[in-house]
């Protein structure tokens, strides 16, 4: 286990020991002592007590110790009475002189001990529970407790051992039941915590809090109707569970209704103003609706509330990458990662940030994914047993994204699983999606097995793709959201490669292959991969059209009478350097114009990117910033450029091939890493070469060039949709190559020759 995971760490705080998930004291009657001439004022007292009534319970319980103060059930049910009440260091204070007036009784000890954990007081906490079950091994309560304290301290396996025990001595103990469900909850196995959570709304029908923590449960798994139908009883049930109602915000969220889950946390801010994470998701809500500055301003509200909350700060990363603020949005996941250490997600992404960030080089971008795989990719290796070791048997082949849905990867994978040859492979796919559409359905078609991932552990899907039998499992999403980059740390197939979601190094050594081209990783680039370099003939990826695409229109300069550049590129994307570039084109093509275009373009990223050109001499009746569209397709805004822009350091990729697809020649910057190369391999694939510069001068002498030819520049347009569907668009050809890459890599663990060698390139065989 990697060293994050021996820290501790917060989860659902488990209703158990002293206070049921009914909400019940659980004393059920005065038994710690002997019978006394106050025990029927105490007997009382535990009514008021059970009815909720802590003041009146509290005062009788006074009363009787004032008049017996070695009434040993009075002191234990006022520290009961105390600590429902909020009082856990008077609540201490009793049971402590409880226990001293009757040592070792285990209800009394399993309450003591409960308090203790209250506290955030976990060695006493643990002697007390210890002292209880060895009193009477077969207490539950202290088991429960015990276990609670253990999953607080992230001892998870001593957790689960405790629950375990309980539920042997009482198969159907409602706290021990839902207390491994919260446990599996924190392990990320939704689907498990479902399980136990339904059992115990059986024996408890109604109860609140169960039916909250089985809609997340259930929230978790995308299964988004149930989990709102399970919120809303819950809520029915008590109107005042204000973590049920965000839940129910956050499901709605998640669902896309994106106005009901708005309209939910502004009902919880007006019920509880102090609540910090209400303001939080209302926040995440927003930037889902496109309105990135009024998220920020309810995050900022969220951490003046609570300024530790490392998953807030995260967020407030997320909607300044929105905002094009990449500085402050590292900054953020920065914080994040120092508030908690084991949010991957904030790690992942700032390398993501890192790889974007041209003042970054290679050797210390190298050195921090590294960094990453040292600090998370450390794990026990699974077994995978025997295998089939012929090298040349039909292949199980796995791959593992989130993207098997309506994005851009899915234009890539694709074709592939269109093309693949299904006597020479068999096709798995792990899907992290939570919210299946038509594209998500087409793949499905195409796919010979088909597994969702949502809802199970990385442990979970390891072993699945052990039981599988997967020979080669591949990532494609790399360090992107969402990624099950964990599970390839089990390793739990011989081979392992990533391909297409990352251009860089994942930094995890369990992955021994990534995926790639000359042009885009040439000789020498194997210095910064901690993965061998298997490069293919012809490009690293073959793409598939967008359907419906409009028809390619003449450049538009014919009828404009000037040059329109343009870019579709993400606010995150244009950096410094790249307004730098995009300045100077412009000072290079007098009366040229610049249009650029993304529906991340909020009102402030845009002022910021209109304002920087601006401090660089161009005009702003120059240039347009657009983030709508009036059309039918975004793609029709290329029929209003003539020649587009590239970005660096990560340069296009889809963006560059839709470009290419409408007709508008793309100049492309070959930079100094992957990352700066994908635009330049497109377009020399496609048999454009020329359009590729190799500095920023000879990149401003190419776009005059191009620009002052309008009659080359139409040329070019007539003939780009050949050009790429004769390259880049031929996915019988391309999966043929990667499949030959597949059985080569496997015939090398086959023939013990693996990974003798982990520095020397490996090349695919040429068709």
């Amino acid at each position: 286990m990697s060293k994050a995971k021996k820290k501790k760490r917060k989860v659902r705080r488990p209703a158990a020991g002293g206070v049921s998930s009914t909400g019940k004291c659980s004393v059920g009657q005065c038994s710690v002592g002997q019978c006394s001439v106050g025990q029927c004022s105490v007997e009382g007292a535990l009514q008021l007590h059970r009815a909720g009534d802590l003041g009146g319970a509290k005062a009788i319980y006074c009363e009787v110790i004032q008049r017996e103060p070695t009434n040993a059930d009075a002191w234990h049910l006022l520290g009961m009475t105390l600590h429902a009440g909020g009082e856990d260091e008077q609540a201490l204070e009793c049971l402590a002189q409880a226990d001293a007036l009757v040592p070792g009784h285990p209800e009394l000890l399993a309450n003591l001990g409960w308090v203790y954990r209250s506290l955030g007081r976990y060695e006493p906490a643990c002697d007390v529970l210890e002292r209880a079950i060895k009193a009477d091994p077969s207490s539950v309560p202290a088991r429960c407790s015990l276990g609670a304290v253990f999953s607080e301290l992230g001892q998870v396996d001593d957790a689960e051992q405790q629950y375990q025990a309980a539920l042997a001595i009482d198969p159907g103990h409602c706290v021990a039941l839902m207390n491994l469900g919260n446990l599996r909850q924190s392990q990320g196995r939704s689907r498990d915590a479902e399980q136990l959570y339904r059992e115990v709304l059986s024996r408890n029908p109604g109860d609140s809090l169960v039916m909250m923590n089985l809609g997340e449960a259930l929230r978790q798994q995308g299964k988004w109707d149930l989990a709102i139908e399970m919120l809303t009883g819950a809520l029915r049930v008590n109107p005042m569970l204000v973590q049920a109602a965000v839940g129910l915000g956050r499901t709605l969220q998640a669902a896309r209704r994106l106005a009901e889950s708005e309209s939910i946390f502004r009902q919880v801010i007006r019920q509880r103003g102090d609540y910090a994470k209400a303001y939080h998701y209302l926040g995440k809500t927003l930037l889902d609706a496109g309105d990135a500055e009024a998220a920020q301003a309810e995050i900022r509200h969220a951490l003046e509330l609570d300024p530790r909350d490392a998953f807030a700060v995260c967020t407030l990363g997320f909607v300044r990458l929105e905002m094009g603020q990449r500085d402050e949005a590292a900054e953020c996941f920065s914080r994040a990662i120092e508030l908690n250490p084991d949010l991957s997600e904030a790690a992942g992404t700032l390398l993501y940030l890192r790889s974007t960030d041209p003042g970054v080089e290679p050797a210390e971008l190298f050195h921090q994914h590294c960094q990453w795989g040292q600090r998370y990719g450390e794990w026990p290796k699974v077994s995978i047993g025997e295998r089939d070791m012929r090298a040349d048997r039909r292949l199980k082949i796995g791959y593992v994204s989130p993207d098997f849905r309506n994005h851009a990867i899915a234009s890539y994978i694709m074709p592939v699983m269109k093309s693949h040859d299904g006597e020479c492979v068999e096709v798995y796919c792990y899907a992290e999606v939570a919210s299946p559409d038509h594209v998500t359905e087409q793949l499905m078609r195409h796919a010979d097995h088909w597994r969702f991932t949502n809802g199970l552990s990385d442990d979970q899907v390891a072993q699945q793709v052990v039981e599988d039998g997967i020979d080669i499992l591949v990532d494609l999403a790399g360090h992107t959201s969402k990624n099950r980059l964990l599970v390839f740390a089990r390793r739990p197939a011989p081979v392992q490669m990533t391909w297409l979601g990352y251009p860089n190094t994942t930094g995890l050594k369990a992955i021994d292959y990534r995926l790639t081209c000359q042009t885009q990783d040439p000789e020498g680039e194997e210095t910064w991969h901690v993965e061998q370099l298997l490069r293919l003939p012809g490009g690293s990826f073959c793409f598939s059209v967008p359907e419906n695409a409009p028809a390619v229109h003449p450049t538009p300069a014919m009828n404009a009478g000037h040059v329109t550049f343009g870019a579709l590129h993400r606010p995150i994307k244009i950096t410094d350097s790249v307004r730098d570039l995009w300045a100077a084109v412009m000072h290079a093509v007098p009366g040229s114009k610049l249009l650029v275009f993304n529906t991340r373009f909020t009102q402030s990223a845009a002022s910021d990117l209109r304002d920087g050109l601006i401090a660089r001499g161009v005009s702003a009746e120059r240039m347009e910033i657009r983030s709508r569209y009036d059309g039918a397709s975004y793609l029709e805004t290329y029929h209003e450029i003539d020649i587009a822009l590239d970005v660096f350091p990560w340069a296009g990729g889809t963006t560059t091939l839709e470009a290419l697809w409408m007709g508008v020649p793309v100049l492309a910057m070959y930079g100094d890493r992957r990352s700066a190369r994908s635009t330049a391999a497109i377009v020399e694939n496609v048999g454009h070469g020329a359009w590729v510069a190799r500095s920023t001068a000879q990149y401003v002498q190419l776009a005059a060039k191009l620009a002052s030819d309008w009659n080359a520049l139409q040329a070019s347009r007539a003939r780009l949709r050949t050009d790429v569907q004769s390259t880049i668009v031929d996915a019988k050809r391309f999966t043929a190559s990667l499949e030959n890459a597949y059985r080569d890599a496997w015939r090398l663990i086959c023939a013990d020759c693996f990974r003798t060698d982990p520095r020397k390139p490996f090349r695919a065989n040429v068709l």
